[in-house]
């Protein structure tokens, strides 16, 4: 077992939901700035934000799921 672990900041982990959420945070600008034509730039801006924070919530729940299981502990021991 290795000492060496990640040491994640708040800048950090702030790029990483920004990395995993990319495709959220572009569906969503795009489905505001269409939705709300008249305010284009406003609903680009609420869309993204929305997108990004539906994408990540759908991330989280797919990791916590048994399908968003990478290794499990009977397949390491085989």
């Amino acid at each position: 077992m290795s000492d060496i672990g990640p040491i994640f900041g708040p800048l950090d982990i702030a790029m990483l939901a920004l990395i995993i959420g990319a495709p959220g945070l572009v569906l969503g600008a795009a489905v505001g700035a269409f939705a709300w034509r008249r305010h284009r730039v406003w609903g680009a801006l609420l869309g993204a934000i929305g997108g990004l924070l539906i994408w990540l919530l759908g991330f989280v729940l797919w990791k916590a799921s048994p399908w968003g299981v990478i290794c499990t502990r009977e397949a390491v021991d085989e």
